[in-house]
């Protein structure tokens, strides 16, 4: 399902309550999302709560929300019976009531049933967290939900909500589909797919097969080791199962992470919707290679140069070849327009050169249509997003000076499109960005230290060597 023909989206805020470091904080995502900050200050920890919401945002939604009946209880109705085009009045201070009630009860639910799952950990590590979603007390006149087909649509006019069922011969309707539909209708702010790249990215592709052994190993162990007077226990229970209730400590970023790996090898066939825009490229120029699924095994192969060629195995490849690889394939067979890609600190095993590319990447996500987050120590990362940033701009001679500096013609980002933080003090600090781009003194700072010290002792050894 997607939206169509969309106005601008109502503002939302995430906010975050005695989570790990962080005692309160307040997020508003942009098209692209900066969380910087030193380590142990709760970045990560803000990332998964955020991804396990919008991930679990439609089973919740399902299972625990349904549309207030006061609202709609005739409407969803009709258009059970009838099967055509039907419309309900809602003035609109009614429906940002109806949105706020229905958002603060999903919130609660999260927050209290789903939470420490994200985290696979016992209710007891997050007892007194807290999760919610603080939506505009504005809503865009024409709201549009629309279903790939069209086979589903919804509209608002500011006071009318009228649904249109297409097809209808072909589905089978309940009230909680229709329920469905029309939640997902209220709440355009919250439409986003979350994928996440976790920090243990690297690890995953070294050993995911090791994980699916031993799982087979101790399958076929525990049906060995079952006697004739156990088999009816055993033929009642899923042995893999079993194990992952038992043995599986991951979160759930990391688990879905493992998940994606296991998968590429099925996903080669699949067009991502900018595959088009070759933005994997920037991934081949950076690692200069590519990368390939065999069967079973994800190889990587190097451009062609003059002292040979190689086609290796991913486990053989270095750190930074395997930590993209990832990436790669999402932008050539995943990536959709409604994604939200959260990337745990990018810059892990790349070179300085190559953490400003990877901003310029994210630069062609975002114009792409695809929204990013990442957690970041990188001063390289922002110094780049900050020149994009500039170039944005208008000013004197810019075709000459994007020529000058190496750039192309397409590499600039809106200051309006950005949203950076600071994690600090057991909170986010929101940065000032300006047409100059982030200031961001949490670096500058640690630079200007390191800088002082320098040359503090270079003046010194001067000295002695004068005496």
């Amino acid at each position: 399902m997607q939206s169509a023909n969309e106005p601008e989206a109502a503002t939302v805020k995430f906010r975050f309550k005695n989570l790990g470091p962080v005692k309160e904080a307040e997020l508003e995502l942009g098209d692209l999302t900066i969380i910087a900050g030193r380590n142990n200050t709760g970045k990560t920890y803000l990332a998964y709560t955020l991804y396990g919401f919008l991930k679990m945002w439609a089973r919740i939604r399902l299972e625990k929300v349904k549309v207030p009946r006061t609202q709609l209880e005739d409407f969803i109705g009709k258009v059970l019976e009838n099967r055509r085009g039907e419309k309900c009045e809602i003035d609109r201070d009614s429906l940002i009531q109806e949105r706020k009630s229905v958002i603060r009860e999903v919130s609660s639910s999260y927050s209290k049933d789903a939470l420490s799952g994200v985290f696979n950990s016992p209710d007891s590590a997050f007892e007194g967290a807290s999760f919610e979603v603080e939506l505009s007390n504005e809503l865009p006149e024409g709201l549009v939900f629309q279903e790939e087909g069209p086979v589903y649509s919804i509209y608002y006019d500011g006071t009318e909500v009228q649904m249109t069922y297409d097809r209808a011969e072909e589905y089978r309707l309940s009230e909680l589909w229709v329920s469905d539909v029309y939640l997902q209708f209220l709440f355009p702010e919250l439409s986003f797919d979350p994928f996440v790249l976790s920090a243990e990215r690297f690890g995953i592709s070294l050993f995911y097969k090791e994980l699916d052994l031993n799982k087979n190993r101790m399958v076929e162990l525990l049906w060995q080791k079952a006697d004739a007077t156990n088999k009816e226990y055993w033929e009642s229970v899923s042995p893999y199962l079993m194990l992952d209730i038992f043995a599986g400590r991951y979160a759930l970023p990391i688990k879905d992470n493992i998940n994606y790996t296991r998968s590429i090898s099925y996903l080669e066939k699949e067009k991502s919707e900018i595959l088009e825009d070759k933005i994997f490229d920037g991934i081949k120029d950076m690692m200069e290679g590519y990368y390939r699924s065999a069967g079973d095994d994800i190889r990587f192969r190097s451009k062609a140069r003059k002292e040979g060629t190689f086609n290796i195995p991913l486990h053989r490849a270095s750190s930074s070849a395997r930590g993209l690889s990832d990436l790669y394939f999402f932008l050539r067979h995943v990536v959709k327009k409604n994604h939200l890609l959260i990337i745990d600190e990018p810059e892990s095993h790349l070179d300085t050169a190559n953490q400003i590319e990877f901003a310029r990447l994210l630069a062609r996500l975002v114009r792409a249509g695809v929204k990013v987050l990442i957690t970041t120590h990188s001063d390289y990362i922002i110094k780049e997003i900050n020149n994009l940033i500039m170039l944005s701009q208008s000013f004197e001679d810019k075709n000459k000076i994007v020529k000058k500096l190496k750039y192309k013609k397409n590499d600039f980002l809106p200051a309006e499109s950005v949203r950076a933080y600071v994690a600090e003090d057991s909170s986010l600090t929101p940065c000032k960005i300006d047409e100059f781009g982030i200031d961001m003194p949490f670096f500058d700072k640690t630079i200007n230290d390191i800088n002082r010290a320098s040359n503090e002792l270079a003046t010194r050894v001067a000295r002695e060597g004068v005496e």
